[in-house]
């Protein structure tokens, strides 16, 4: 499993909606996408914050399945149209999207 990591900015005094869109809409439109397999929302607080970065509001934290290029491309086709409506509440030109790819999984055992 790959993990996409975005971080988002809502329109000015639009937080609020943007949150709904994300839990009403978006994250449903996207589950939808053969290869995303969760997603989660989480609000921001900054720890240390560079100069001249945005002020982002929320960290979208995506699980994907099998190739994540292949899994992008599939959404990227869809994006803008009825099956994903994208919503005027996000800053998209501020919106950073990373993919961390998979390099293995250690977990702790009890004994």
């Amino acid at each position: 499993m790959h993990k996409m990591m975005v971080l988002a900015k809502a329109a000015d005094g639009r937080v609020e909606e943007l949150a709904q869109w994300y839990d009403r809409q978006h994250f449903n439109d996207l589950l939808a996408v053969p290869g995303f397999v969760s997603a989660e929302r989480h609000t921001l607080m900054p720890v240390k914050h560079p100069d001249g970065a945005p002020q982002w509001d929320f960290m979208l934290i995506y699980e994907i399945d099998g190739d994540p290029m292949t899994v992008l491309r599939s959404m990227g086709g869809l994006m803008g149209t009825e099956k994903m409506p994208m919503s005027d509440t996000l800053e998209s030109q501020s919106t950073l999207s990373l993919i961390g790819i998979s390099q293995g999984l250690v977990t702790a055992s009890i004994i």
